[in-house]
């Protein structure tokens, strides 16, 4: 009895929330160094179920976040990510943010902000 309790956890039933997300990564190219970096994710809940955005950890405390924390079934929503100061950025720079959901098959996963910073003359 306990392994089929265990087993009705694992999967639930009903309408369920999925998450969309065409790319987990944006590349901004080469900047020069102070450039304030913001970029905005879309993301769809193509499920029955609203989709909570539970949290958004960056990595590092220079970046910051903002999103939308409920999407409705068939609504988009955003998670935008941004660093603002790069003045002593040199060379290729990734920031990371996990972002954490009530989806089921994806209840969490990692958006990237890469960038090189070059001096130009």
């Amino acid at each position: 009895v306990f392994a089929k309790d265990a087993a009705q956890v694992v999967t639930p039933s009903g309408p369920q929330p999925k998450l969309s997300i065409p790319s987990l990564e944006h590349d901004f190219g080469t900047l020069k160094p102070g450039t304030a970096l913001e970029y905005r994710f879309q993301f769809k809940n193509e499920g029955k179920a609203p989709l909570k955005i539970e949290k958004v950890k960056p990595a590092c405390g220079c970046t910051t976040s903002a999103f939308d924390s409920l999407i409705a079934p068939g609504q988009t929503g955003s998670i935008a990510l941004s660093v603002k100061k790069t003045d002593t950025y040199k060379g290729t720079i990734l920031k990371s943010a996990t972002v954490t959901t009530n989806d089921p098959d994806r209840p969490s996963l990692v958006l990237k902000l890469r960038a090189t910073f070059e001096v130009v003359e």
